[in-house]
């Protein structure tokens, strides 16, 4: 794998007998010279396991800090799913965390990167989940640190759901007065997408006949972050339609959300004009939550509303917006009757 501190190669030996045989080989250098040593099997797939293995041990047996138990993490992981992000959180971590001995980490190590980061929680949580993996890793499963420092990662916290109400809705509507804002209103309530991928929706993804849009990309370099997903959702409010049409009638590009015929690349103007005009403040991803808490409300499956909203991970969807659903926590209480 690119980015790895050894390579996987060949080496060849010869019997008593004088007949030849090969096997896998996991190769480095450093201020020694090369090095290369047999990992005793012929199969790819488990030379690349015991390079990990060695990797991992040679590694420990030497670190002194977190940055050596991170990069011996890293190159243990062997191109899991996950080991992108990973790699990812360490490039941000790394210049707080990589000179620390995993002595020198005690309960305000946490909090203190915390403050100097200064990032969104979630972001800070992806980073030190690592930090607290590989430390794990290195204490329960290579057993090569003693103690397990106090690396805590902090709880999410519940999420603001700003939403707007259907009779709110209706309001802010009616001061949408551009057409191409008025559309994008109709069709984020309608689909609950994200902003950024409605106005990317182009013609070509609007089904007349099944009544579908689809949000997801056409093009091979139109790609989603981790775990933002999009779905092809049906559409099932009639005005919508009759929007479209007309769009589609007057359309000059290839895309729904246009105005003076070009494409839109932002509808933050037209949001402020209309929460103006009709006195309901409303931003774009306020429209995403309250198609998610209309169908929350009116009893529709978490599974359900986290396959419409594109949500990779149901679990996400319900720690969100299940406290919307009417039944929720409902059985539970149930039993505590007496």
């Amino acid at each position: 794998m690119p980015g790895l501190p050894y390579r996987i190669g060949r080496l060849t030996r010869t019997r008593e007998d004088g007949t030849r045989y090969w096997s896998f080989c996991i190769k480095w250098a450093d201020e020694r010279g090369a090095h290369r040593v047999s990992l005793g099997t012929d199969d790819r797939a488990a030379a690349e396991a015991a390079a990990r293995e060695f990797w991992g041990k040679r590694t420990l047996a030497t670190a002194e800090t977190v940055g050596e138990i991170v990069t011996a993490y890293l190159d243990s992981l062997g191109g899991l799913k996950d080991e992108k992000r990973k790699r990812e959180a360490w490039v941000a971590a790394k210049p707080f965390w990589a000179g620390l001995r995993t002595h020198q980490i005690d309960a305000e190590t946490g909090p203190t990167y915390i403050e100097q980061r200064q990032r969104a929680l979630n972001t800070v949580r992806n980073e030190l989940g690592l930090i607290r993996s590989a430390l794990a890793w290195a204490h329960k499963d290579k057993q090569m640190i003693p103690v397990m420092p106090p690396v805590k990662v902090p709880a999410m916290p519940d999420s603001e759901v700003e939403h707007l109400t259907k009779a709110q809705f209706r309001r802010f509507l009616k001061g949408c007065k551009a057409p191409h804002v008025r559309l994008f209103v109709l069709l984020a309530i309608a689909t609950g997408a994200r902003s950024k991928h409605l106005l990317a929706l182009p013609w070509v993804r609007v089904d007349w006949q099944r009544k579908h849009i689809s949000l997801k990309p056409t093009r091979d370099g139109d790609k989603e972050a981790p775990n933002k997903g999009r779905a092809t959702v049906p559409v099932d409010d009639e005005r919508v339609w009759e929007a479209l049409k007309e769009a589609r009638h007057m359309a000059q590009t290839l895309f729904v959300i246009e105005s003076g015929g070009e494409r839109i690349a932002s509808i933050r103007k037209g949001f402020e004009a209309a929460s103006e005009r009709s006195g309901v403040k409303c931003t774009p991803h306020m429209l995403r939550h309250s198609a998610a808490v209309w169908m929350a409300e009116a009893r529709t499956p978490m599974d359900e509303i986290a396959a419409f909203l594109g949500h990779k991970n149901p679990l996400i969807t319900a720690r969100v917006y299940a406290r919307f659903h009417p039944d929720y926590l409902r059985r539970a209480a149930k039993a505590l009757r007496w």
